[in-house]
């Protein structure tokens, strides 16, 4: 028998395997077998369950993130933490800085509003009021991304095509509030921001509510520092208080914004605008501390945070180049290089692996089934294994799994991240079976339109299929 038979023997054996409610779903749809990728194997046992396909380049999606997060876990460690430092440039005294304040950005991934609220207050509390200046912003610890957050798919303002940022704040995003009163439908932003003016342009209809903000549509201009954002359509006062997740500024100019509104609400005052800086060597008036990455893989693989994801990489090329490059900077290409050597240190050559950001927002990310799956079993057994498995979503109670197969398995026996792009659906985690087996389970599906329900039906039949094993 050639080669070419056996390999063929072999794929047709695994179709065989596969549950006949995939097996009908893939026939109904006419979805071809080769473009699903299957690896599902027993902890510790030497040969997998079922693989199929699993050694073909696919793009993960967002299931890239458990391979940049648990390696962040594993190459930073999991008590590793960011730090946001602030110098005086100028000269304090009785609570007026006759200068500059700077903010220099360490890389924070959660850097949220909450969070700067509270550094806004401790430097009040040691004795920061007015600020006769500028605020200086250092973000030079990354290099700039290349391009434009339109270049994924268009949607410029969507949050899950943020740009990272060493300075980044609250992700870059403001949550518009749609408020029906009486006199008419109000809008605020949350955070507020001094650089920012809402221009509200929205009819108060009556009516039956079709979809939230489907009939809002929002314009975006920007005068120097100041950005308009103009809100036009029919908004039913049936839909009650909704919001909408956008991104509309440069960077700079969002942390200038929202550090002036915080500031002024505090009873401060700063004179200048905003400009950029790069400061080595000084002694911080205040250093904040970030969540510590534990925390912060959570976050990311729960809910599947883009921008989150492609700082840790940053950080992890920040942390473990090799040689130094001029500044120190953190970049895509040495987190990836970092990436690649830690897999090869652990016995996972994985030659076809291609990240792009970390994120898995992206159309050049390639892995295979089988990778992935050594990666879940490496991962089962290492010394942080409480840690990344708390960071997964549960199935059917949270992250982006908390809608998926409510009641068909128990709470908390599946753990499994998920990714979709279109043509692209993906999962893999662990599953603990009926008989108490623990298995690996990973399925990458690349066609035309899997995306559309069909990629999510698969899964659920691969898991709950293998719940009962």
């Amino acid at each position: 028998m050639t080669a070419s038979h056996s390999a063929s023997s072999a794929e047709n054996a695994a179709m065989d395997k596969l549950p006949s409610a995939v097996q009908k779903i893939l026939k109904n749809y006419k979805i071809p077998e080769k473009s699903l990728s299957l690896y599902i194997k027993e902890i510790d046992k030497r040969q997998p369950l079922i693989t199929l396909n699993a050694d073909v380049p696919r793009n993960p999606a967002s299931t890239i993130k458990i391979i940049t997060t648990f390696a962040g876990l594993e190459l930073l460690g999991p008590t590793y933490t960011w730090q946001t430092n602030f110098y005086l440039d100028g000269t304090l005294s009785d609570g007026t800085l006759d200068g500059n304040l700077i903010m220099q950005g360490g890389g924070d991934p959660f850097l949220v509003r909450e969070a700067f609220w509270h550094i806004l207050f401790t430097l009040r509390a040691k004795g920061l009021k007015h600020i006769q200046g500028d605020l200086l912003i250092d973000n030079g610890e990354f290099e700039d991304e290349t391009g434009s957050p339109a270049d994924f798919d268009n949607k410029p303002y969507r949050a899950y095509n943020v740009f990272p940022d060493a300075a980044l704040v609250n992700f870059r995003v403001h949550q518009f509030n749609f408020v029906p009163q009486k006199d008419g439908l109000h809008i605020y932003a949350d955070p507020p921001a001094s650089t920012m003016k809402i221009n509200n342009k929205v009819k108060l209809t009556k009516g039956r509510c079709r979809g939230k903000h489907r009939h809002i549509k929002h314009d975006v201009t920007t005068h120097g520092h100041q950005t308009l954002i103009t809100f036009t359509g029919d908004y039913p006062r049936s839909c009650g208080h909704q919001n909408l997740l956008r991104t509309i500024m440069p960077n700079d100019q969002y942390v200038y914004g929202v550090f002036k509104s915080l500031w002024e609400n505090m009873g401060g005052t700063i004179t200048g605008t905003v400009g950029k800086t790069r400061i080595n060597g000084e002694k911080p008036f205040y250093v904040a501390t970030s969540k510590p990455l534990t925390e912060i893989i959570t976050y990311i693989n729960k809910y599947s945070n883009n921008v989150m994801a492609r700082q840790l990489l940053l950080t992890i090329g920040k942390e473990k180049q090799n040689h130094k490059n001029k500044e120190g900077k953190g970049s895509k290409i040495l987190g990836r290089q970092a990436i690649h050597k830690w897999l090869i240190s652990i016995g996972i050559p994985a030659s076809e692996f291609v990240m792009d950001n970390g994120s898995g927002l992206s159309r050049k990310s390639r892995v295979s089934a089988a990778t992935m799956g050594a990666l879940l079993e490496h991962a089962y057994h290492s010394p942080y294994q409480p840690e990344f498995m708390a960071s997964l979503p549960m199935l059917g109670i949270d992250g982006t799994v908390r809608k998926r197969l409510n009641g068909a398995v128990p709470a908390g026996e599946i753990r499994i991240k998920t990714g979709l792009l279109n043509d692209v659906r993906a999962m893999a985690g662990y599953v603990h079976s009926v008989s108490g087996k623990h298995y690996v389970v990973v399925a990458l599906q690349n066609y035309p339109g899997i995306q559309n329900g069909i990629g999510t039906q698969v899964q659920d039949e691969i898991l709950k299929w293998l719940y009962q094993q």
